[in-house]
């Protein structure tokens, strides 16, 4: 239970918080199957046909550019705002 006069940490929007369901997830599985399902995922989300390895790289850079982002900020960011930038090279 909350402390009287301590603010409850802000909740996240329900698409962020599906987003860090599929982090975690992702996270316990082993390389093959991660770039399987990401693979998969990027074709029906971005509709872009990548390579297994293509897919999990592109992953990795989310995750790397997401943790630079929160550290210059000072705040967790979203993986949405994250993948915004790490997936710009997909349409250059």
């Amino acid at each position: 239970m909350p402390s009287p006069g301590v603010p409850a940490p802000p909740r996240l929007p329900i698409e962020d918080s599906y987003f860090e369901l599929l982090a975690d997830t992702l996270e316990s599985l082993d390389l093959p199957a991660r770039g399987q399902f990401l693979q998969r995922y990027l074709r029906a989300i971005a509709h872009v046909d990548l390579h297994e390895s293509q897919s999990v790289q592109i992953w990795d850079e989310t995750l790397l550019r997401r943790r630079e982002l929160s550290g210059l900020v000072g705040r967790q960011v979203s993986l949405k705002t994250a993948a915004r930038g790490a997936t710009a090279s997909l349409w250059d």
